[in-house]
């Protein structure tokens, strides 16, 4: 229950806690000190309650004295709540989300269900995260923090737009690649597509039809869609996609609606730069893990354009992933550009020219169908 960053001692005969992430300083009594160590012996609060009764304070007044002072000391940050935890696996990076309320862990677990991890090896409990995040309610607002830092303040329509950009900066910090493209991976008979272009281009929209068309079952092998966003590139050239529901602008609604019907029902959550979004899930998806590249598809997608699939030299295709691509510290490396050249070597690369989302489906059905 004792929060990171917040530690006793004794100073002059004062005790004074210290909060590290707040710069605080608070002085405790005797009584106050001595509930305080018990609780960071990982004593229970009934048990404290009964040995303070004993020493001849009256029950009732200790019971409510004691939940005055956990409250209180709650409220300012030095006691972390019992959390409610909800454990991920994004990209091969395990990472426990610790929820402070059951109304919170209500409102955000079920948008991120779908990348609960399994029990493994390793941890006393079978399961251990390569990293924690929190997400307190303080003040009217959500806080999102990893450790003493915080991440976000969100209001609730913005928790979720604002977990996810955490998650993805977790698992794109702490994951085993070599480079993290910012391109949509469809699964396509074992194979993987790769849709890359600027923002706005139609990648999401465009991946989530591809899933409902039947694309990720050519050949016969399970496919769907791997990854809306974000796709880490390994040394051996094989990707794996961040497997969260695609996040849908206002403008792929209407043209997916016919696919899904509910998606006009589903809640609008506000992104950090105040754009509107509406995440899908439930969409055909492929199997987790590593895909062999096979295609790598720039879109440019544009009003009344013919739609047109056209090869495009390696160099060209190489300098758009450049232009979307981070490593861990935000820069291109070696490795990263030579895990990039073993891809484009034996990729297939080209340029995908639409306007209409059905031709766009049928020109990249017709690429990977052949």
């Amino acid at each position: 229950m004792i929060a990171e960053g917040v530690s006793l001692a004794s100073i002059g005969g004062h005790r004074v806690l210290f909060h590290e992430a707040r710069q605080e300083l608070y002085e405790l009594d005797d009584g106050m000190a001595f509930v305080w160590n018990r609780l960071t012996e990982g004593t229970a609060i009934d048990r404290i309650a009964e040995e303070a009764a004993g020493r001849g304070l009256p029950e009732g007044q200790v019971r409510a004295w004691l939940d005055h002072a956990v409250s209180e000391w709650t409220r300012l940050g030095l006691l972390r709540p019992a959390a409610l935890r909800q454990r991920l696996s994004i990209g091969g990076v395990r990472i426990e989300i610790r929820y402070a309320t059951a109304a919170l862990a209500e409102f955000v677990a079920p948008g991120f269900s779908h990348l609960e991890a399994e029990d493994g090896p390793d941890g006393q409990d079978g399961w251990a995260a390569d990293c924690q995040l929190d997400l307190a309610e303080e003040d009217g607002a959500t806080v999102i923090r990893r450790g003493a830092a915080d991440l976000a303040t969100c209001r609730r329509d913005e928790i979720i737009p604002a977990l996810r950009g955490a998650l993805t900066l977790e698992a794109v910090g702490r994951g085993r690649h070599e480079v993290a493209l910012h391109a949509a991976t469809v699964a396509a008979g074992g194979h993987a597509l790769l849709l890359s272009g600027c923002p706005g281009a139609g990648k999401s929209t465009l991946a989530v039809a591809l899933a409902y068309s039947g694309l990720g079952l050519a050949g016969g092998l399970a496919g769907g869609l791997a990854g809306d966003d974000v796709a880490l590139l390994g040394a051996d050239g094989r990707v794996t996609g961040l497997r969260f529901a695609p996040a849908l602008k206002p403008g792929s609604w209407p043209l997916l609606a016919g696919m899904r019907p509910d998606l006009l029902d589903l809640p609008v959550h506000v992104r950090y730069d105040s754009q509107g979004v509406r995440f899908l899930d439930g969409v055909p998806a492929a199997d987790d893990g590593p895909l062999p590249v096979r295609w790598i598809v720039s879109l440019d997608r544009r009003d009344g354009a013919e739609p047109a699939l056209r090869p495009l030299d390696p160099l060209e295709t190489l300098r758009d992933l450049i232009g979307g691509a981070a490593s861990a510290d935000d820069r291109l490396g070696t490795k990263a550009f030579h895990a990039l050249a073993r891809v484009l070597d034996g990729a297939g690369c080209h340029r995908l020219t639409y306007s209409r989302l059905d031709d766009a489906v049928a020109l990249l059905a017709g690429l990977c169908g052949s």
